[in-house]
């Protein structure tokens, strides 16, 4: 199964800060994914738009129903449940005020879950969660788990300090559930790789700004934007491709 994450697009019809044109980089993003081999889905992994508003969310509705093949969406801080309720209402949407899905392709699953706390960047795995994930987890299908902030530290103070809490009892629940192939987030900014649980974690960077990869003030890096294509082949491995999303020129070597 081929997937495309996209992550932290921030989109918003201005210019993001004054300089970060966050509709130019998902166009990029976009046209990238576009002449490369199509995915299954198209998976975007939280802040969606900077603001929260429906406004917003139609300009990216507008973008992603062009596109060829299905997509799932999961909030981040940055977006706001009503909006993506009535923007999107086809998206498989839990019904316990979160905005989680599962989704079923063939001998795999996917997990989105929801871990946004409105009004706070850093997110949470709580009771709802928990009880969320004991529902909707199958009993005997791999599955790949996601949600917008990971659970994990990533060596940048800022980001950091608004992760997802309630990693103990995440980890606790994927104890429970070897099934869970790997854990994919975003909110970083940044290309990630690491373990979590005992699983193999991603964290996608963003199409538009990254975090910058330094030592004091958290801040952003006008580098270029990239996503991640993960070929998941359902209980035995995940192999994950960064793409940057300029599309460079190839050459064929010639023998």
């Amino acid at each position: 199964m081929l997937i495309v994450q996209l992550s932290d697009l921030h989109l918003c019809s201005e210019p993001l800060y004054g300089s970060v044109d966050t509709l130019a980089a998902l166009d990029r993003a976009l046209r990238r994914v576009l002449v490369s081999p199509p995915p299954e889905l198209l998976l975007i992994t939280g802040d969606l738009v900077s603001n929260g508003t429906c406004d917003e969310y139609r300009l990216l509705r507008g973008r992603l129903d062009a596109l060829p093949f299905p997509y799932a969406l999961l909030p981040g801080n940055h977006d706001r449940r009503s909006g993506l309720r009535e923007v999107f209402p086809e998206q498989a949407w839990s019904a316990n005020g979160l905005c989680c899905q599962r989704l079923d392709f063939g001998r795999g699953t996917l997990l989105l879950l929801d871990t946004v706390v409105p009004g706070e960047e850093w997110g949470e795995v709580a009771a709802a969660q928990l009880e969320w994930l004991d529902q909707a987890c199958p009993a005997n299908t791999p599955v790949l788990l996601a949600q917008h902030q990971p659970p994990f530290a990533v060596g940048i103070a800022g980001m950091d300090a608004i992760r997802c809490r309630g990693d103990d009892l995440l980890a606790q629940w994927l104890g429970g559930h070897q099934a869970v192939d790997a854990l994919l987030c975003g909110h970083v900014h940044r290309f990630v790789s690491t373990t979590f649980a005992g699983r193999p974690a991603r964290i996608a960077p963003s199409p538009a700004h990254q975090i910058a990869l330094q030592d004091g003030p958290l801040a952003y890096a006008l580098e270029p934007g990239g996503y991640l294509v993960h070929d998941w082949q359902p209980g035995e491995r995940l192999l994950t491709h960064y793409v940057p999303a300029e599309i460079g020129q190839v050459h064929v070597y010639r023998h």
